[in-house]
C-alpha cells in the first residue's frame, strides 16, 4: 500500500491510498458473493453464483463500488495505521482517483490544536457593582403596579394609566405590523411599556377611549424589533379603553399577602438578595466573555469545519425549541426577518457558532494547563442530586419517571461539565484579577447550574404577574403579538 498525506489550510489531512490489484481483486470477490447474497439469480441459489454470472448479470461497476466500500470498511483504520493520523472525528471518501491501481483519496479532520501564549500575563479587573437601593425601589414599585386594581376612568389618557388599544404599522401603505392588540402603562420606563420605542406610550397622553391616532416615527437599522430595522412606520392606534390604577399600600399586609413573607422588611431582603444574584450573574457573563477574548486574542486555536457545523446545528435546534414556546415556527422566524435560512446561518450563527468553539477549546487547554478537577465527592453528589431530580419528574401518566443509566449519565454528563467550566473560568478569573487561590464556592456552582432553578421572588412575580395583571378587554391580552 503506497501513501502520500496532503495537509490542507482548515485543519484536515487530505490522505491518498493506492492499494494491490491482488488485495481489490479480493475484495471484488467478496462483493460478487454479497451481491449473490442479496439477488435472486435463476438456478442458482443464494451466494452460490460464479463471479463471472454476477459480473455479467450486475456489471463490473455494481462490483467495484460494493468492493470499495468493503474495502474501506476494513482498510481505512490501517490506513490512519500508516500515516500515524488521529482523527478528531469520522473522514470521508474525497476521491476515487483510479481504479487500475485502485486509488483512493480521503479527507481525515484533525485533532483540535490550542496554543494559549502567555496567558497567564493577561490582567482584567474583576469589579462587579453592588446593588442601588434604587434598583430594589423601581423592583417593587413594581410589584406593587401588579397588585393594582383598575377602574375605568372617564377622562383623557393621563401618565399611569393602563391603556388598551389596537395597533397596526404600515410602510409606504403596505401592513409590516397587522392589528395588535397591545396594553401599556403609560410613560412607564419599563420596556415593556415602552414598545414599538421608547416614549411611544407617551403619544397616547390626551387622548380618550374610542379615539384614532397616526404616528409616524423613523427606526435606525440598530432598532430591537427586527421588522421596524431602519424603516419609517406609520402607526394607527385605535384606543380601546382607559383605566386608572390604584395601588396597594407597601406595609407589611402587603408583603404578607404574597404568601412568603412575614413583614416588609423580609420582602425587601428577598428581592435584595435577588438582584446580588442577578446582578453578579449578569456582569460575570460579561466579564468572562471579555476575559476569553484576551485569551483568545493571544492563543492560536486550529480546528477541523465539523466541529463548527455540528455547533451550528446544535444551535438551531435550541434556537426552534425557544421559537416553539413561542408558539413560532423557524420558517415564520425567517420571513419575520425577511430573510432565509443560508443567508441567516451564514450572517448569524456561523460567527457566533465559531465564537463558541474557539472559547470551548480554549477553555478546555487552560483547563488542562492549570489541572482543574472535580473531586470524586462533587461527582457522587452530582450523580444523587441528578437521580432524585429524575425520580421527581413524572411521566406521562403522572407516575414516577422510569431510570436508566443512559438518562442518568446524560444528564450527570452536562452537569459535571457545567461544574468543570466554571471553576475552570473561577481559575481563569483568578489569574487575570490577581486573586492569590481560587475556590470553588457553592454560589458559582448554583450559578453554573443553568438556571435550573428560581427563587422565591421569581416565583413569586411571575405567579403574580399572570393572576395580577390589570385586566383588559377580551380581544387581547396586553401583550405585544409578533
Amino acid at each position: 500500500m503506497k501513501i502520500e498525506t496532503i495537509p490542507q489550510e482548515d485543519h484536515q489531512v487530505k490522505i491518498e491510498a493506492e492499494f494491490e490489484v491482488e488485495l481489490f481483486d479480493s475484495f471484488k470477490r467478496r462483493a460478487a458473493r454479497k451481491i449473490a447474497n442479496k439477488a435472486k439469480i435463476p438456478g442458482f441459489r443464494p451466494g452460490k453464483a460464479p463471479y463471472d454470472v454476477i459480473l455479467r448479470m450486475f456489471g463490473e461497476g455494481a462490483i467495484n463500488e460494493e468492493a470499495i466500500e468493503l474495502l474501506i470498511d476494513e482498510q481505512y483504520a490501517k490506513v490512519l495505521d500508516e500515516t500515524s493520523v488521529t482523527p478528531s472525528g469520522p473522514g470521508s471518501l474525497q476521491e476515487i482517483i483510479s481504479m487500475d491501481p485502485p486509488k483512493l483519496s480521503f479527507l481525515v479532520p484533525l485533532k483540535p490544536e490550542v496554543e494559549l501564549g502567555d496567558y497567564k500575563s493577561i490582567e482584567l479587573e474583576y469589579s462587579p457593582e453592588p446593588v442601588m437601593d434604587e434598583e430594589i425601589n423601581e423592583f417593587i414599585t413594581r410589584l406593587q403596579k401588579n397588585y393594582a386594581t383598575a377602574e375605568p376612568a372617564e377622562r383623557p389618557i393621563e401618565k399611569g394609566d393602563v391603556v388598551y388599544f389596537k395597533l397596526t404599522g404600515f410602510e409606504n401603505e403596505e401592513a409590516i405590523l397587522e392589528e395588535t392588540p397591545v396594553q401599556l402603562v403609560i410613560g412607564e420606563d419599563d420596556k415593556k411599556d415602552n414598545w414599538p420605542y421608547e416614549g411611544f406610550s407617551n403619544e397616547l397622553i390626551g387622548m380618550n377611549e374610542g379615539d384614532s391616532k397616526d404616528i409616524e416615527y423613523s427606526f435606525t437599522e440598530d432598532a430591537e424589533d427586527e421588522r421596524f430595522k431602519g424603516k419609517t412606520v406609520k402607526f394607527v392606534t385605535n384606543i380601546q379603553s382607559v383605566k386608572t390604577l390604584t395601588l396597594p399600600e407597601l406595609d407589611d399586609e402587603f408583603a404578607n399577602s404574597l404568601g412568603q413573607f412575614e413583614n416588609f422588611a423580609e420582602l425587601e431582603q428577598a428581592v435584595r438578595e435577588q438582584h446580588e444574584i442577578n446582578k453578579k450573574q449578569e456582569y460575570d457573563d460579561k466579564y468572562y466573555s471579555d476575559l476569553i477574548e484576551k485569551y483568545a486574542e493571544i492563543s492560536t486555536v486550529k480546528f477541523p469545519p465539523f466541529m463548527v457545523e455540528e455547533e451550528i446545528e446544535h444551535m438551531l435546534k435550541s434556537l426552534e425549541r425557544d421559537l416553539k414556546q413561542q408558539n413560532l415556527d423557524f420558517d415564520t422566524y425567517l420571513k419575520l426577518l425577511s430573510t432565509d435560512k443560508e443567508k441567516y446561518i451564514e450572517e448569524n450563527v456561523r460567527p457566533a457558532a465559531i465564537n463558541r468553539v474557539k472559547s470551548t477549546l480554549i477553555i478546555e487547554k487552560v483547563a488542562q494547563e492549570e489541572k482543574v478537577e472535580v473531586a470524586k465527592e462533587d461527582i457522587d453528589e452530582i450523580i444523587n442530586d441528578t437521580v432524585q431530580m429524575l425520580q421527581n419528574i413524572p411521566d406521562q401518566k403522572g407516575k414516577k419517571a422510569k431510570l436508566n443509566d443512559e438518562m442518568v449519565n446524560n444528564v450527570a454528563y452536562n452537569a459535571i461539565s457545567r461544574l468543570y467550566n466554571q471553576r475552570t473560568l473561577e481559575r481563569m478569573k483568578a489569574l487575570a484579577s490577581g486573586e492569590t487561590e481560587i475556590e470553588a464556592t457553592d454560589e458559582a456552582v448554583e450559578e453554573s447550574s443553568d438556571d435550573a432553578t428560581e427563587t422565591v421572588v421569581e416565583q413569586e412575580i411571575e405567579v403574580e404577574s399572570n393572576k395580577n395583571e390589570v385586566q383588559a378587554e377580551s380581544e387581547g391580552d396586553g401583550t405585544p403579538k409578533e
